[in-house]
């Protein structure tokens, strides 16, 4: 008996020395501590929301890979009327997860985030990002009202991994006095093509072009395409032939020179004959001029 009663004494005292503790911490924390905070009121029209800055993925941008960095930081709410300021939260949600991932809680000034999405599927993508900032707002010299704010911003960008299609239509029927038709086609937009005639250096060109006059021979093309994202198709080789034109043998009822030199030719000729013809006139009546005095 005597035993319980000396350990009931003990656990009696230890739990004085406890609350005596506690005690001494709660008035400690109220001296150092004497602010009071009597609720939360709305942002007003001088504070303005986190900014979110986001330097990766570029918004609209093309990766040829399913690594994609994202990288971004957010500032605390600017204030004029606020005496202090933090990013209280941050989250981030991307369209091909099911739930928004949580990224910071508690108050920071100005957080940093620099992370990596791995196994993004191909296709078109979007990323939100959510900051919520807090704020105190003094109402007398120990006294003050918290207030929260928020802010979001949206980026889109795509993954393409897939080389472009494309395709050539091989030139048919030329002649070594024509430019050859280039006709190419390809399933997306593009970068930038370029061809290669038997194998040569590419040649950069804007789309479906023509090939300087060729001498005669047995050629081929081959067309190599970059997409946005810079993967590289390449079409299959197009054979085609250049034949030399023929050189015809032209008559003078077909030559316009010859035309014309005997069109002149049968104007002289006329001309002359009218000419001996008039020259005959005067001499028949010269010879009966002549006659005729002699008779008298």
């Amino acid at each position: 008996m005597w035993l319980r009663q000396s350990r009931f004494a003990e656990l009696y005292v230890l739990a004085i020395l406890t609350l005596l503790a506690v005690g001494s911490n709660f008035v400690d924390y109220a001296l150092a501590n004497p602010y009071t905070y009597t609720g939360e009121v709305p942002p007003d029209s001088e504070t303005f929301p986190p900014v979110i800055t986001i330097s990766s993925p570029v918004n609209n941008s093309v990766y040829n890979t399913n690594v994609v960095p994202l990288n971004f930081d957010v500032a605390a709410p600017q204030s004029r009327t606020a005496s202090s300021t933090n990013v209280q939260g941050v989250t981030y949600e991307v369209d091909w997860k099911k739930e928004p991932v949580n990224v910071l809680n508690g108050g920071q000034e100005h957080p940093y985030f620099n992370l990596q999405f791995s196994f993004v599927p191909e296709g078109h993508h979007t990323i939100v990002i959510k900051a919520v900032g807090s704020g105190l707002y003094k109402e007398t010299e120990l006294s003050y009202k918290w207030f929260f704010i928020r802010s979001s911003t949206t980026i889109s960008f795509t993954v393409d991994h897939t080389a472009p299609t494309v395709s050539v239509l091989s030139p048919q029927n030329i002649s070594s006095e024509s430019p050859i038709p280039l006709n190419v086609t390809v399933n997306e937009a593009y970068s930038k093509i370029a061809y290669s005639l038997n194998g040569q250096q590419n040649v950069t060109v804007a789309g479906n072009s023509t090939i300087p006059n060729l001498s005669s021979g047995q050629y081929n093309v081959t067309f190599y395409v970059w997409d946005l994202a810079g993967n590289l198709g390449t079409s299959e080789t197009a054979d085609f032939s250049v034949a030399e034109i023929p050189q015809t043998e032209q008559t003078t009822a077909d030559s316009p020179i010859l035309m014309v030199t005997a069109a002149f030719l049968t104007i002289a000729l006329i001309a002359v004959a009218l000419l001996v013809k008039k020259y005959h006139r005067g001499s028949d009546k010269l010879k009966c001029a002549v006659q005729g005095s002699s008779v008298s």
